[in-house]
């Protein structure tokens, strides 16, 4: 176990996206490909000690068999344990990829997918990670909603959610809405979020959560991911960081 723990956080990579389709490659596939790999070895530098992958891995369903085999080998490849749960693009539906492919089969993955919320162990860091599998992407389906209280053994404690963020005092009819006053209540010691393409630091004295933004969109004026230290004194240190050479003037 170690004093200080450090996390790499993606999401929002969406692979076999057609959206940014970019003219040096042949296939927008291609794009998100090259840039899923490029997050992961940008986030390689930083010697995380967990890697957390907040949502919509993929565009949709329909990815290919090709994709969805490669992106299984490249998770499997990392040096460190990885945690994930779907998001709102490759939710949890009848025939969709998690059920046609088994990704709790990836030995260092912990794939978080029961609807109501669960927690799993990483006993070699004393993490407990806490996430929900999203089946329905409705105003009825609450990401942060039930979690639970901090496991008193666990020298760590992450949680990961997938939605719209809703600021104190603004209502929200929108699909999956994360409330500014479940993320200020949560328990987490860091709250890694998705479905903003715009990274978003959420952080009060209470309270260290992000959405990281996306690898594969610039919407925020960069390729993004996070890197952040948890101390076990509950100093809770923040980064967004872009992928070189993705910036916008």
């Amino acid at each position: 176990m170690t004093d200080t723990l450090r996390v790499a956080h993606c999401s929002d990579i969406h692979l076999d996206g057609d959206h940014y389709h970019h003219d040096q490659y042949v296939n927008a596939s291609d794009y998100y490909r090259e840039m899923f790999d490029r997050v992961l070895e940008q986030m390689r530098t930083h010697d995380p000690d967990i890697m957390l992958l907040a949502g919509d891995l993929f565009d949709s369903n329909q990815a290919t068999t090709e994709t969805i085999e490669w992106s299984m080998e490249l998770i499997a490849d990392q040096p460190c344990p990885v945690a994930m749960i779907p998001g709102n693009h490759d939710c949890l539906v009848e025939g969709g990829i998690y059920q046609r492919y088994d990704f709790k089969a990836i030995p260092n993955l912990t794939f978080l997918t029961e609807e109501e919320g669960e927690s799993a162990w990483i006993e070699e860091l004393g993490v407990a990670v806490w996430g929900k599998g999203m089946v329905d992407h409705s105003p009825n389906f609450s990401p942060l909603g039930g979690c639970p209280s901090r496991p008193d053994d666990c020298e760590f404690y992450l949680g990961m959610g997938h939605g719209i963020h809703v600021p104190h005092g603004e209502p929200s009819h929108r699909s999956s809405p994360i409330h500014m006053g479940e993320i200020e209540d949560s328990p987490f010691d860091y709250l890694a979020l998705g479905h903003h393409h715009a990274a978003m630091k959420l952080v009060t004295n209470d309270t260290t959560a992000a959405y990281c933004g996306s690898p594969t969109d610039t919407v925020g004026g960069a390729a993004t991911y996070a890197v952040i230290e948890i101390e076990k004194n509950n100093v809770t240190r923040l980064e967004i960081l872009a992928i070189p050479g993705t910036e916008r003037d």
